[in-house]
C-alpha cells in the first residue's frame, strides 16, 4: 500500500491495481487539484477543498464516489461514514476504510474533537488515522483517544504542524514524500506520528 498526500484533506491510497481517493481538491478551489484516475472517491465535506471527484475520471477510468454516511463495499473495500460536525455548521463524514487486511480512518474536515461515544467505539484503534491539525481544536487529544498505530497529520499550516508535533512530543519528524506500507510494517506501532509532503 502506497499513501501520498496533496494538500488540504486530499490523501491518495494505492494498493495493487486499486486507486482510493479521499477528499479530492476540486476545480474551484482556491488550490490547484491535481488530476489522475481513481476507484474510488470519498468525499467529507462539499466543499471545493474536498469535493473535486470529476478530477479523478481520467480515461476509462471513472470512480465510485461516496459523500454521505452509510456503509459501503466495492472492489472488495469495505467503506463505514459516520456524521459529524464539520467547519461552519456544515456535516462532515469521517470515514473508515479498509484496505489489504488495514482500517485507515480519515477525519475530514472535522471541527469538534467530541465525538458521540458511539463513533468514538466505531473508530477505535485504526491502522492509520489521518487527522485534520487546522480548525480543530484538540486535534492530538482525540487520536490519542483513539489509539491509532499512526498518525498522520492533515490540513495544517508549518506552524501549526510544529505545535502538533511538539503536542505528540516527538523531537524531530522528517517529512517523507509517501508512506509505503507492507505486511506487518504496523505491527508493534502505537500511535507513532508521520508527516508527508504535499504533493
Amino acid at each position: 500500500m502506497i499513501i501520498t498526500y496533496h494538500g488540504a484533506g486530499m490523501v491518495k491510497v494505492s494498493h495493487g491495481d486499486l486507486v482510493a481517493v479521499f477528499n479530492p481538491i476540486g476545480r474551484d478551489s482556491i488550490l490547484k487539484p491535481t488530476k489522475f484516475g481513481a476507484d474510488l472517491v470519498l468525499i467529507s465535506l462539499n466543499d471545493p477543498l474536498y469535493n473535486g471527484a470529476e478530477e479523478m475520471v481520467f480515461g476509462e477510468r471513472r470512480p465510485f464516489v461516496v459523500d454521505s454516511p452509510g456503509e459501503y463495499e466495492r472492489l472488495g473495500t469495505f467503506i463505514h461514514g459516520y456524521a459529524s460536525a464539520g467547519p461552519e455548521g456544515k456535516i462532515n463524514t469521517i470515514y473508515s476504510l479498509s484496505v489489504d487486511g488495514k482500517r485507515l480512518v480519515h477525519l475530514g474536515a472535522l471541527a469538534d474533537a467530541e465525538l458521540a461515544p458511539e463513533v468514538k467505539a466505531e473508530l477505535a484503534t485504526p491502522d492509520i488515522l489521518f487527522v485534520p491539525i487546522e480548525g480543530l481544536a484538540r486535534a492530538y487529544q482525540l487520536a490519542s483517544v483513539l489509539n491509532p498505530r499512526l498518525i498522520i497529520p492533515i490540513n495544517f499550516t508549518p506552524d501549526l504542524l510544529k505545535k502538533f508535533i511538539k503536542e505528540v512530543g516527538a523531537e524531530e519528524v522528517k517529512p517523507i514524500d509517501k508512506l509505503v506500507v507492507k505486511g506487518k510494517d504496523l505491527v508493534g506501532k502505537e500511535a507513532e506520528l508521520v508527516v508527508l509532503e504535499v504533493i
